[in-house]
């Protein structure tokens, strides 16, 4: 019962969907399970420690919303960004690093933005803000530091494998890799650029420009696939380093619907660069502090302008600005308008208050929860 867990620690936390109730699946009138295809196929006589038992389960959730890619203008997706940022380090606090962003692991609802599926989040020990396993995440969002660690220890494991050795590791954990928050806020930079770049306006309108080469690293891995993991996961590692480290590529692939958010990319990728400099000793780990700071000081400064061609129907969108009385620290988001100093901004709407919700709920039947 894996993802419920953590939903239940994660009860109260903003932007996180809230756990209503969960329950098993049943199948000839006990819970499904992967144990039972093991046994079916035989596979159960193996020698196979890396199987783990996993059971088919129902979560109910709430909100019930959208993928985030139906955002419904430029600043609804910032703030949604700045959001998720500052729930992730009360995530953290709570203990809870959740391993595996992408692009469909957010929803939003009401112009709120909230995380889902927890499956592959890790419960952190006490003190402690890493934890070790294989490798997690979606491939095309894994951080560089992740990604070079899976190569070497793919590498490990074909030495280890080869026929004249037969001895075994004395400590496991030299065989698990390190995930940090960092490599998190890493992953959350790659799929605000995947934003920027594969669309062209809200509701999940595609950019005329975008193509998978707009995400070199992604459409490199997808070439090779998992017939040649060591290989792909090379070629992965160094297109994006070489992006990452390209202070031209990424501003080029923003596409026209999004110009005017190229200093944030700017910027936000000048965090990624210093993570992943060449010399490990000039190399800056990333903090919530740093990318809040960013997306704050955008978000502060930026103006939403209508689209170009707006249709008959179509309203203005109002922009966001300083909040002279509201400094915006604190939780999440931001509540109210604010003033200017001599120009206050009347009647602008506020940024939506993020927080759990319980209408309407929706049903998950993908998260499957492990048991050994």
């Amino acid at each position: 019962m894996h993802e419920p867990t953590v939903l239940r620690m994660l009860k109260g936390v903003p932007n996180v969907v809230e756990l209503i109730d969960d329950w098993d699946v049943y199948y000839e009138e006990q819970p499904d399970c992967t144990a039972r295809i093991h046994e079916k196929y035989g596979q159960d006589q193996r020698d196979d420690t890396a199987f783990c038992n996993r059971f088919h389960r129902r979560l109910l959730l709430s909100p019930c919303r959208v993928p985030l890619s139906q955002f419904s203008s430029r600043t609804e997706l910032i703030v949604a960004f700045r959001h998720f940022v500052i729930a992730h380090q009360a995530m953290i606090e709570r203990r809870v690093l959740h391993g595996d962003l992408s692009p469909n692991n957010f929803v939003i609802h009401n112009g709120i933005g909230y995380f889902i599926d927890f499956d592959h989040a890790a419960v952190l020990a006490v003190n402690t803000t890493s934890t070790y396993s294989p490798g997690t995440g979606t491939m095309p969002y894994i951080s560089i530091r992740i990604l070079q660690s899976m190569r070497k220890m793919i590498n490990t494991n074909l030495d280890t494998n080869h026929p004249s050795r037969d001895d075994t590791p004395a400590n496991a954990v030299q065989w698990l890799i390190e995930h940090r928050p960092s490599d998190d806020l890493e992953s959350l930079f790659y799929i605000f650029f995947e934003f920027v770049a594969k669309y062209g306006g809200a509701h999940g309108e595609l950019a005329p420009s975008w193509t998978r080469d707009s995400l070199p690293w992604a459409s490199a891995y997808e070439a090779l696939g998992k017939a040649d993991l060591k290989g792909a996961l090379g070629t992965c590692c160094f297109a994006k380093v070489g992006v990452v480290l390209d202070p031209t590529f990424m501003v080029q692939m923003t596409s026209d619907y999004f110009s005017t958010f190229k200093p944030l990319v700017q910027h936000w990728q000048a965090l990624v660069c210093l993570a992943n400099m060449p010399d490990e000793k000039e190399r800056v780990e990333t903090t919530h502090d740093k990318v809040l700071e960013v997306l704050t000081t955008f978000i502060d400064t930026y103006v939403e302008v209508p689209p170009i061609n707006p249709s008959a129907n179509s309203k203005p969108i109002p922009e966001v600005g300083s909040g002279g009385d509201n400094p915006r620290v604190g939780r999440p988001p931001i509540t109210g308008g604010g003033s200017g100093g001599d120009n206050p901004r009347v009647g602008r709407p506020p940024i939506l208050e993020a927080g759990p919700s319980r209408l309407p709920l929706r049903r998950s039947t993908r998260n499957l929860h492990k048991s050994r």
